[in-house]
C-alpha cells in the first residue's frame, strides 16, 4: 500500500471538518481532508425538486458568532444571506388539548396564556427562593425545582424535543441548558439572571440554493485539498507522528483533527478509554418528512414557525416546521412546505417501520391539524440511523476525557457536534479553533 506523508489530516467533510479545512486553508496548504463517502457535508444535506427545497438536515444556521460570521463572508455569500419572516419568530406553536396554541414570548402574552395554570404562574415566581445547584442534574430536576413541573411538561418538554429530540429526564442541565445553568451559577436565579443579563438578539438564515449552498462553497474554495471514498480504518501513533491507515494508502502526519461522530472515531482510535468513553454517547434517530401542498386547500393555515409537541399529546411526531413560512423561497407561491420530525428517544421504534407505514400515519396527522383537503404535491422522506446526540449526564465525563486524550497525543484534535456544542454555528466555531492551535503548534 503506498505511503505519503502530508503536514496535517483532517478527518470528516461535515460542516466540522469541512470548516476546520476551510480556516487551516487560510495559513497553509499543507493538509488533507479525508471523507469516507463519495458526497460531502454530513447531515447538511439539502433536496432540490419540483422547485422545493427540502433541508434532511438542520433548516436554519444562527449567526451567533464571529466564526459563522466569517465562514459565510469568506465563502461570498453574506449578501445572499436569507432572513425568516418576522412573523415566525412571533408565532410559535404547541399543542394545547389538539389546538394549536402560541407559545407565549413575553410577559404580557404569559399572563394570558392559556398553555400554563394560574397555579404554575405564580409557583414561577418562587423561583430566585432556590438555592442554585452544586453540580449538574438532569433537565427535568432542574426545571422542576426552578419553575414546577407544568412548566417543564408544557413548555421546557417540547422545545428541548425540537432540538434534541431527547428525554428530559437523562438530559444534563449544565450541557443542554447552558444558558439557564450559567444565569442560576452566576446570579443564584434564573430569573434575576435574565432581568439583568443583556438581551442579545440572534439571527438565523437559509440560502437561496438551501443550506447545502455552504457545503459547496467551502468544498470549491479546498477542492485539491479533499480526498473522497477513503474511510479511516486504524490511526497509529509513532512518537511524534501518526500513521493513518485507509482503504487506498497509507498517511504519515504531525497533525491530524477528527471531525466525524463519536461512533466513527471510536472504530479507528487506539485508546481503549477514549473508546470506551465515546461508546457512551448516544444518537437518537429521526425520520424527517417534507410535504408540499396547495396552500388553496389549507383550511387551518397557521402562521409562523412551528408546531411542538410532548408525549402527553400521543402524537406520532415530535414537531412540524413551516417551511415555507419560514423561508418563502423554499417552495412555489401557491404552496406550503411542511417539514416533520419523527422518532428520537420517545418513540425510537417509529424509525424501524416501513417508510410508506409511516408516511401515511404521518401525513393523515400533518392533514387533520391543519385541514388540508387535497393532494400531495411532493413529498420527500430521509431516515437518520444516527441522528442528534444526547447530551446526557455523562456530558462532563465525556468532555474532561476527550481533553485527557488532546493533553496526552499532542496535535491530535477532536471536534464535532457530540460534545461541547450541538449547532452548526458552534461546530464552525469549535473548527476554527482547533484549526489555530493545528497551525500555532
Amino acid at each position: 500500500m503506498p505511503v505519503s506523508e502530508v503536514k496535517t489530516i483532517i478527518i470528516g467533510s461535515g460542516i466540522s471538518g469541512l470548516s476546520s479545512a476551510h480556516f487551516l486553508a487560510k495559513k497553509t496548504d499543507d493538509f488533507l481532508l479525508l471523507e469516507a463517502k463519495n458526497k460531502l457535508g454530513g447531515i447538511l444535506q439539502t433536496v432540490k425538486e419540483d422547485n422545493f427545497i427540502c433541508e434532511n438536515g438542520p433548516n436554519t444556521l444562527l449567526l451567533n458568532n464571529e466564526a459563522i460570521i466569517e465562514l459565510v463572508k469568506d465563502c461570498g455569500l453574506w449578501e445572499d444571506v436569507i432572513y425568516p419572516s418576522k412573523l415566525t419568530s412571533q408565532n410559535r406553536y404547541v399543542l394545547n388539548h389538539n389546538e394549536i396554541t402560541n407559545i407565549p414570548l413575553d410577559i404580557k402574552s404569559f399572563i394570558k396564556s392559556p398553555l400554563i395554570s394560574a397555579k404554575a404562574k405564580f409557583r414561577m415566581l418562587a423561583e430566585p427562593f432556590f438555592k442554585k445547584h452544586n453540580k449538574d442534574v438532569t433537565v427535568l430536576n432542574f426545571i422542576t425545582k426552578r419553575f414546577g413541573r407544568e412548566f417543564h411538561d408544557k413548555l421546557i418538554e417540547p422545545f428541548l424535543t425540537g432540538v434534541y429530540a431527547g428525554d428530559t429526564n437523562k438530559m444534563s442541565a449544565k450541557y443542554t441548558l447552558k444558558l439557564l445553568w450559567e444565569l442560576e451559577q452566576n446570579y443564584g436565579s434564573v430569573l434575576i439572571g435574565l432581568i439583568k443579563r443583556k438581551n442579545k438578539k440572534i439571527k438565523s438564515f437559509n440560502l437561496p440554493n438551501g443550506i447545502n449552498e455552504l457545503i459547496s462553497k467551502v468544498s470549491k474554495n479546498i477542492e485539491n485539498n479533499i480526498l473522497l471514498n477513503c474511510p479511516v480504518l486504524k490511526i497509529e501513533k509513532n512518537k511524534n507522528h501518526y500513521k493513518v491507515i485507509t482503504n487506498k494508502q497509507i498517511f504519515v502526519c504531525e497533525k491530524i483533527i477528527s471531525a466525524v461522530p463519536a461512533y466513527a472515531l471510536e472504530r479507528f482510535v487506539w485508546d481503549e478509554q477514549l473508546v470506551k468513553v465515546l461508546q457512551n454517547v448516544v444518537y437518537n434517530p429521526i425520520d424527517v418528512f417534507h410535504y408540499g401542498l396547495s396552500k388553496k386547500h389549507i383550511h387551518n393555515l397557521k402562521k409562523g414557525f412551528g408546531i411542538l409537541t410532548k408525549p402527553s399529546d400521543n402524537k406520532n411526531f415530535l414537531g412540524i416546521l413551516f417551511s415555507s413560512q419560514i423561508f418563502s423561497h423554499v417552495s412555489p407561491h401557491d404552496t406550503e412546505l411542511y417539514t416533520v420530525l419523527v422518532g428520537g428517544e420517545r418513540q425510537k421504534e417509529l424509525c424501524f417501520k416501513e417508510s410508506r407505514e409511516l408516511n401515511k400515519i404521518i401525513f393523515n396527522e400533518l392533514k387533520d391539524l391543519i385541514n388540508y383537503k387535497g393532494e400531495i404535491l411532493y413529498s420527500n422522506h430521509y431516515r437518520w440511523t444516527n441522528g442528534i446526540p444526547q447530551y446526557n449526564l455523562d456530558q462532563g465525563m465525556i468532555i474532561k476525557e476527550i481533553n485527557k486524550f488532546e493533553s496526552n497525543n499532542q496535535n491530535f484534535h477532536i471536534t464535532g457536534n457530540f460534545f461541547d456544542g450541538i449547532s452548526v454555528s458552534d461546530c464552525v466555531k469549535k473548527a476554527k479553533i482547533k484549526a489555530n492551535l493545528i497551525y500555532n503548534n
